[in-house]
């Protein structure tokens, strides 16, 4: 697994997955220090005629609606299971739009930056102009480090955009770069591998005496994420040694400019050859594209992921490279949410190696830690574990050396199975120990490796294979694969035929396996043929249960209030269940409420008793209430201790909307950024082009504090614990939020745009 140097120094961006983003306006917060890399030495401030990069990025439109696509394409009872959307669609609905692309451009231009590329998604907008114009443009500080042995431009204080180009800075400068691997064999070697007692040992070399070894059609195309090249004379002679029937012409290598186009080092090269020389090998009709960057650095795999998916010619995409969760910056995390939430709406698996150091991906850190990008909720994470003898046969036990965690930065997936209080990884496991390692041929010599980064590729290869099965029945592409895994895996109509060989043995350092999902190995490693029979014949069936259960006792809300009421939660994967139990109601109507917003309504039998399910709503750090017909509400969880099978409270939720001209006056504006965590909620009002004097913020119905306009413009803050302006009396849901003055309306949302996605 590629290691990640330190601190990747960044500053804001797009979308939060499982939620929207929209950071805060740095153009209005002081500026303040940025830490330097660990283990980074600072050599001074750059020199103000020294060349640097900026990368711009630009945000989704509609964010609330596109996280309610992924799930709902993703959920197998929704109406829109698997209905991924074109490019074209995803770009005609979400993507930037071209006035905001051009009012960026002309910012850089008058800040004397010269443009370099924008992305083809109008995600990325790349610059480069001198230390000196870019320090103006950005109220920023560059200063040189040394990074091992390279010399890097960072920022030393946090770089802003103006607040009206509603864009962020994803990177400047060089940050730090991503390194390649040392997962060699530097002791006894028990088992080399080629790619034919690999197949016997997963189960590929059933699916290949059925004809299923891959296609050259998209869905079955694996794009690989690398830096640095290959020598196709390698491949070559890789394929002839071991076998292997493809034409050179299978494989295309599509260079991602960077930065600069750096000198390669072996050990960087080494990574793409293995990456190569195995999804070739276990995938050996399926076309591989082959993305590498000209340099190593974060921006450029940012730039590779984005392309990628913007030209959607793969259905499977892995990467081997990544590090140190804790060593990414918000806004490099907000930029891979972007990417791989676009990836999940169109059908992409993505897939990562979760890294070489076991439950310690941050090298000199005492406390458990995890690699990204295999923590995002969208990433397929891959762990490692070791061949051993069993008898006449071969078992497997966690490799020592297995990435494998619980996400600091990521909440919980909603397909978790776990009561872990953030994305607990890995999700699935392949041999990875280097002394059972993998045969490669690189510059005219054979080698054995081994590590997760060999694992990653061939997962790759086993999703083309399954695509091309799914293609057989009709079926799309997989697309965000781990929900549908832990629907197979929990699936009690495929006995035996199980998916995955389950792993309960060994440990890597800080997490040991256990029988079913464990963090080192996930759900196991692959029957191929079994899994991918799963895949393409198996439906996951309506109202599955035998998921995690738990039971939420509400507590009565007021004195005097008799009876009892209770809900039983049952999560399976991502479909949610909640059996309600009531008892010792007088007749009437009820209502329960999430977050005092109705979900559903009864009426108990005439001995006061009520039982009933609701489906598809998840309670997890929520307060849920009975409610009586006449407003008073008589019982109530607490979503401030949640029970300890409710993992979490719910992610935070951070939405733009844009303020609407009512018509009053044409040229008026706004936006505002609505943040919620837990049951705090804050509000962050803008308006533009109105006459100056005092105007009322309504939110639905209720006035929650005023705007000033000084020359036409003002910001306003509002939130749920008073820490300034006014404190919000409810949580702003489904209602719009509006300016008025004397009577009159001159601005306004959408009616829902400030819900975190539960309106409909």
């Amino acid at each position: 697994m590629a290691s990640l140097s330190r601190r990747l120094l960044l500053a804001l961006c797009v979308l939060v997955a499982g939620s929207v983003a929209a950071a805060d306006d740095h153009a209005e917060v002081e500026a303040h220090l940025m830490r330097l890399p660990h283990g980074a030495i600072r050599l001074g401030r750059t020199r103000t005629d020294t060349p640097v990069e900026v990368v711009v990025g630009l945000g989704w439109r509609n964010a609330v609606e596109l996280q309610r696509l992924v799930h709902d394409v993703a959920d197998p009872q929704s109406a829109r299971y698997q209905q991924f959307v074109s490019p074209r669609a995803f770009e005609r609905r979400f993507a930037p739009r071209m006035a905001q692309l051009g009012a960026i451009n002309r910012f850089l231009r008058g800040a004397r930056l010269h443009i370099t590329g924008v992305s083809r998604s109008r995600l990325l907008v790349a610059a480069v102009g001198s230390a000196r114009d870019v320090e103006r443009a950005l109220s920023t500080q560059l200063v040189d480090v040394l990074d091992g042995d390279r010399r890097r431009t960072v920022t030393d204080i946090r770089p802003v955009l103006p607040a009206e180009l509603s864009a962020r800075v994803v990177a400047v400068g060089a940050e730090l770069g991503l390194r390649a691997p040392q997962d060699d064999v530097r002791g006894p070697l028990r088992l080399p591998l080629e790619p034919q007692e690999v197949a016997q040992l997963y189960g590929f070399d059933e699916l290949y005496g059925r004809g299923v070894s891959g296609a050259a059609d998209r869905a079955s195309t694996i794009a690989i994420a690398t830096a640095f090249g290959f020598d196709p004379a390698d491949l070559q002679q890789f394929w002839s040694a071991t076998g292997i029937a493809r034409a050179a012409d299978s494989v295309e290598l599509i260079p991602v400019v960077g930065k600069a186009a750096e000198e390669s080092p072996d050990a960087d090269r080494i990574e793409t050859t293995l990456d190569v020389q195995w999804a070739t090998a276990m995938a050996p009709a399926s076309r591989v594209l082959v993305y590498a960057g000209t340099d190593a650095l974060v921006s450029t795999f940012l730039k590779i992921y984005d392309r990628i998916v913007a030209d959607n010619r793969a259905g499977v995409m892995t990467t081997s490279w990544g590090g140190c969760e804790a060593d990414y910056s918000d806004s490099m995390l907000i930029a891979l949410d972007a990417i791989f939430t676009r990836a999940a709406a169109q059908g992409i698996t993505v897939i990562a190696a979760a890294g070489d150091h076991g439950g310690f991906e941050c090298p000199g850190q005492s406390a458990p830690s995890v690699s990204l990008p295999a923590a995002h909720p969208y990433v397929l994470a891959v762990g490692g574990t070791s061949l051993q003898p069993a008898g006449t046969q071969v078992g497997e036990v966690v490799w020592s050396g297995s990435g494998g965690g619980v996400s600091q930065r990521y909440p919980p997936s909603p397909w978790q199975m776990t009561a872990h209080t953030g994305r607990a990884l890995n999700d699935v496991a392949l041999n990875a120990d280097p002394t059972t390692g993998y045969l490669m041929y690189y510059a005219g010599h054979w080698g054995v490796f081994g590590g997760t980064s060999v694992g990653a590729p061939i997962w790759a290869a086993l999703l083309s294979l399954a695509n091309q099965a799914r293609a057989d029945t009709g079926r799309p592409a997989v697309g965000l694969a781990a929900p549908l895994f832990c629907e197979a895996a929990l699936a009690t109509d495929l006995a035996g035929a199980e998916p995955f060989t389950d792993i309960v043995d060994g440990n890597n350092g800080a997490f040991a396996a256990a029988p079913g999902f464990d963090l080192p190995s996930g759900w196991g490693v692959p029957r191929a043929a079994a899994l991918v029979r799963a895949l393409s014949e198996w439906t996951p069936p309506a109202g599955a249960r035998g998921g995690v259960a738990e039971i939420v006792h509400l507590s009565p809300a007021a004195p005097g209030v008799d009876g009892s009421a209770r809900l039983r939660f049952e999560r399976r994967c991502l479909s949610m269940a909640i059996d309600l139990q009531a008892r010792q109601l007088p007749p009437g109507f009820y209502t329960i409420d999430v977050d005092g917003v109705p979900a559903a309504s009864f009426s108990p039998d005439a001995r006061g008793c009520m039982m009933s399910t609701l489906s598809g709503i998840d309670i997890r750090g929520h307060v849920v209430s009975i409610r009586a017909d006449g407003g008073a509400i008589l019982f109530s969880s607490d979503a401030a201790s949640p029970p300890s099978g409710t993992p979490t409270p719910a992610p935070s939720v951070d939405v733009h909307a844009p303020l609407m001209s009512t018509g009053l006056m044409a040229n008026a504006q706004g936006s505002v950024d609505y943040h919620r965590t837990g049951s705090r909620h804050e509000l962050t009002v803008r308006v533009t082009g109105l006459p100056d004097g005092r105007y009322d913020v309504r939110l639905g119905a209720e006035v929650i504090g005023t705007v000033l306009p000084n020359g036409g413009s003002a910001v306003a803050y509002f939130d749920s614990e008073g820490m300034s302006g006014t404190p919000l009396g409810a949580l702003p849901r489904c209602q719009p939020l509006v300016i008025v003055r004397a009577g009159s309306m001159y601005l306004r949302t959408a009616g829902d745009a400030l819900s975190p996605g539960e309106c409909s």
